[in-house]
């Protein structure tokens, strides 16, 4: 049976965590599962712009970040009741498929497995969500390098809507119950699926165990290799800087 690296980062500065990310993917040291704990943070895709998608006035206690992978907002409110992961293997098309939908099944697939352990109706939606009844309770973000792919996302435990509406661009007084109660129709998390909370240290442990059986491998506990910690480091200006961030 293979052996694949997992490495849990715990809680730290979520800028540092993109640069580890991207370093994990431009350095070779095999396959390998990832998970952070959430802080106070909005997490732009590639594409996006940070005074389109967000009132920054409003967004002063958050941490501002842009990601190498495309999508849209990953936000981590207080409550830090999400499961952050990141999956970085060598495209194989078997494990990790060429196909970008299909890879996005394949790698989604664990936290189905999870929330069918949980007794929850989860399935996959193209083209990177997953669901429950029809209800958006993870999302994912995927991008490729020189043959590999870094794929990362969010399950969610918990979530403050109210919050995140009053940090976008939409003016506070028109943010309504109805508009509050429209998003959540579209959306789930764990703490509202189940008769009580889950652990969140045990949503990861299921994640790991359901890991192991879709992929066939073993997971060992790791920690970053020199090389990647210097290259994250040499990264990390970039993922501090207003030009990476904002765009300007």
């Amino acid at each position: 049976m293979d052996e694949w690296r997992v490495i849990d980062f715990g809680k730290v500065d979520i800028r540092y965590m993109m640069a580890m990310n991207e370093s994990i993917l431009k350095n070779d040291e095999g396959n390998t599962l990832i998970f952070w704990d959430p802080t106070k943070s909005i997490i732009l895709g590639y594409f996006q712009k940070a005074d389109v998608e967000l009132n920054l006035k409003r967004c002063k206690d958050y941490t501002i970040v842009r990601r190498i992978s495309g999508g849209g907002l990953a936000f981590s409110d207080d409550r830090g009741r999400q499961v952050n992961y990141g999956v970085i293997g060598t495209i194989d098309d078997k494990l990790f498929p060429l196909d970008v939908t299909d890879s996005y099944h394949q790698i989604c697939g664990m936290l189905i497995d999870t929330l069918y352990e949980y007794g929850l109706n989860a399935d996959f939606r193209p083209i990177n969500d997953v669901i429950v009844d029809g209800r958006k309770i993870s999302g994912n973000a995927q991008t490729r390098w020189n043959g590999k792919l870094l794929q990362h996302g969010t399950l969610l435990l918990d979530f403050d809507i109210k919050e995140m509406l009053s940090l976008s661009n939409i003016p506070l007084e028109k943010i309504s119950d109805k508009q509050v109660v429209s998003i959540e129709e579209g959306m789930t998390w764990m703490d509202k699926e189940l008769p009580e909370k889950v652990e969140m240290e045990k949503v990861r442990g299921v994640i790991r165990q359901k890991f192991e059986e879709r992929f066939g491998v073993q997971l060992v506990d790791s920690k970053p290799s020199k090389a990647e910690e210097q290259t994250a480091q040499e990264l990390l200006p970039k993922y501090k800087s207003d030009k990476w961030n904002y765009r300007i």
